[in-house]
């Protein structure tokens, strides 16, 4: 079960705070103003999960992602499970279902090519998304993998729609276990296919049953990282209670790699107060949890709260994250 109260293994707030704003996964998002302040002209509503557009009585969603590169150079087989993965939450985190991948690969031989594959093609039976094509290039100095990802949904879930007075919600996991090189947590591992599946049906579920309008799945930079991409793309603030975090017991000693890991099933939720109860029943029919954790605030600034410690995470005022904000009135 997760824990929750005084966590000794965190450090003062202030310290978790100049900890968190150097962990390089943080260096990597904040890369990501040479896009939103850049010269490609992107639309103001870029820097979602996926990209919505319009469709009938619904909308097409479309995503990519691209496997951090240390990390497919030595577990080329996870690195393809992990693109999955990764596609296919950014497509239930808008209230979407998954419709289809296609993979782009470059390698330096036959074998390391074989290996990615092999994870894609793991990744593609777990999640009930079929591979339909990509591009391959043999004899590259490195191995390269990106997945392109094509959903649809019924009713959205943005991550540019949080508003003030909303409580913020993790939505995760109680047990899993940390990869022995890299930030990442897999949460995961005690699901079926079948049952993963249906765990991830909870996102399109909610949306449609108009209990929730904004969510963003937690990603590299981690729960408080993606806090921060969720709230800056809304335009808001948040205040975060260390204490109400759903710390793993499995993760007991180091809550702290815990909150800057990439879990294979975690996200954020903004749901207005009268909702809360039923998401969180909803979850908890599913097994899975789903706590209050802090929340919104108009200001665009985010508090982390630990007992009587306070410090502040982030001000978006004065030094942009990711630089893709909800665009002025």
């Amino acid at each position: 079960m997760p824990q929750t109260g005084a966590v000794h293994a965190l450090p003062p707030v202030s310290e978790l705070v100049a900890h968190l704003r150097a962990a390089p996964a943080w260096q990597r998002k904040r890369d990501l103003r040479l896009l939103s302040q850049g010269t490609l002209g992107l639309p103001d509503d870029v820097g979602d999960d996926a990209v919505a557009l319009p469709d009938g009585d619904g909308y097409l969603l479309f995503a990519a992602e691209v496997m951090w590169p240390p990390f497919v150079a030595v577990e080329q087989e996870l690195a393809g499970r992990s693109a999955v993965l990764a596609n296919a939450n950014d497509i239930y985190a808008m209230g979407g279902r998954p419709i289809a991948l296609l993979d782009t690969l470059l390698a330096p031989g036959i074998a390391e090519a074989d290996a990615v594959m092999r994870g894609i093609a793991a990744g593609a039976v777990r999640y009930g998304v079929p591979v339909l094509g990509g591009h391959l290039t043999l004899e590259a100095e490195v191995t390269s993998l990106a997945v392109f990802i094509v959903g649809r949904a019924r009713r959205l879930l943005s991550g540019r729609a949080a508003t003030a007075g909303d409580v913020l919600l993790l939505l995760t996991a109680s047990e899993g276990r940390f990869h022995e090189r890299f930030p990442f947590w897999d949460c995961s591992l005690d699901r079926s296919d079948a049952d993963l599946r249906r765990d991830l049906e909870l996102l399109p579920e909610i949306a449609e049953a108009g209990l929730c309008d904004a969510a963003r799945d937690v990603s590299m930079p981690g729960v408080l990282g993606s806090a921060l991409q969720f709230l800056e793309g809304s335009g808001v603030g948040a205040e975060i209670d260390l204490r109400a975090l759903p710390y793993p017991a499995d993760a007991r000693g180091r809550e702290e790699l815990w909150l800057q890991s990439f879990p294979s099933y975690a996200f954020l939720l903004a749901v207005e107060d009268d909702r809360v109860e039923e998401v969180v029943a909803r979850a908890t029919a599913r097994n899975r949890v789903c706590a209050p954790i802090g929340r919104v605030t108009a200001e665009p600034r985010v508090e982390l709260i630990d007992g009587s410690e306070r410090a502040c995470l982030w001000d978006f005022a004065a030094e942009p994250f990711c630089g893709f904000g909800r665009p002025a009135p």
